[in-house]
């Protein structure tokens, strides 16, 4: 185990034991874990973690973002073009915040399945690189990411890269053993006008307050850090970059969180087939769509940073 003694985003020592986890969306296991609160910045996070390169164990071909197919059966195609209107809206989100061209340079960190770089290559002409630890999200599917640059490595691999003008992390940094120290690397790879959006689960959100323990934004043990708007711009601050602007919204929907933290509190087996849950799925979202629709004002599941360098 991998224990921590300063705090992942003002590097306190000053943190007490806050909330304890079993492992989730994975198979039944006594094992709880712990979650510290930092005294000076409230950030909570992981303590002791797994060690990394044990991690392995939680990201099985059970895991559900690993088996659409599999897992919604005759209702995949809905989960597809549910995937497609997130990456468009993560599209639109970099299209705001930037002035791009043809020789623009964009890096996706944790690009995973590359399908937002593809949907943003449909969209305009730029340099377009993506980063993962794997590449497990591309390796069998060569042709739907043409014209894209995908690599396999951590950022200190990307090596003496020319500045990028727009860097993106969808949901990424929650996952980051070392966010100062990575966040601190990108400024080797940014200019005075490089934009860094950010988007995370927000701990100080409606969901989490009503599922507690059951947030599925603790994600036990993927999930490293669980970030509120205070903590994470001390963080990017420490790390060499100025907040911009904190939205209260991601590009997902908060009721993704809603459903799966009540999904963990009945502890489904996350094996299963999820095709008998969908119809329930969209019933739920739809019922609950008039409450979400506040997250423009209060954040109901997760948060949107944009960063520049100091």
């Amino acid at each position: 185990m991998d224990y921590l003694t300063n705090c992942l985003a003002c590097n306190s020592t000053n943190f007490e034991s806050y909330e304890q986890t079993i492992a989730m969306m994975h198979q039944n296991s006594p094992t709880k874990y712990n979650f510290d609160r930092c005294n000076d910045c409230s950030l909570v996070f992981l303590n002791p973690r797994v060690d990394e390169k044990e991690l392995g164990q939680f990201y099985t071909a059970s895991y559900l973002p690993y088996r659409v197919e599999e897992a919604w059966g005759k209702y995949a195609t809905f989960v597809k073009q549910d995937q497609q209107k997130i990456d468009k809206k993560r599209v639109r989100r970099l299209i705001k915040h930037s002035n791009l061209n043809p020789q623009s340079r964009i890096l996706d960190i944790g690009c995973g399945k590359p399908t937002f770089l593809a949907c943003l290559r449909n969209k305009l002409q730029a340099n377009l690189i993506g980063l993962d630890f794997s590449d497990e999200g591309w390796k069998n599917d060569p042709d739907s990411y043409h014209n894209i640059d995908l690599r396999t490595g951590e950022i200190a691999d990307l090596g003496n890269e020319k500045p990028m003008d727009v860097i993106t992390m969808w949901h990424y940094l929650e996952h980051d053993y070392q966010p100062q120290q990575h966040l601190n690397q990108l400024l080797n790879y940014s200019h005075a006008n490089t934009k860094l959006i950010v988007e995370v689960p927000n701990f100080n959100s409606y969901t989490r307050k009503k599922f507690g323990k059951h947030w599925s934004g603790y994600h036990t043990p993927r999930h490293t850090a669980l970030y509120s708007p205070n903590n994470i711009e001390l963080m990017l601050k420490n790390s060499g970059w100025k907040v911009d602007e904190i939205l209260t919204y991601g590009t997902l929907n908060p009721y993704t969180l809603h459903w799966m933290s009540l999904m963990e509190q009945k502890g489904i087996n996350w094996s299963d087939s999820m095709e008998p849950r969908f119809i329930g799925y969209v019933l739920g979202m739809v019922l609950n769509a008039p409450l979400y629709l506040f997250q423009n004002y209060f954040s109901m599941g997760f948060m949107t940073i944009v960063a520049r360098p100091l």
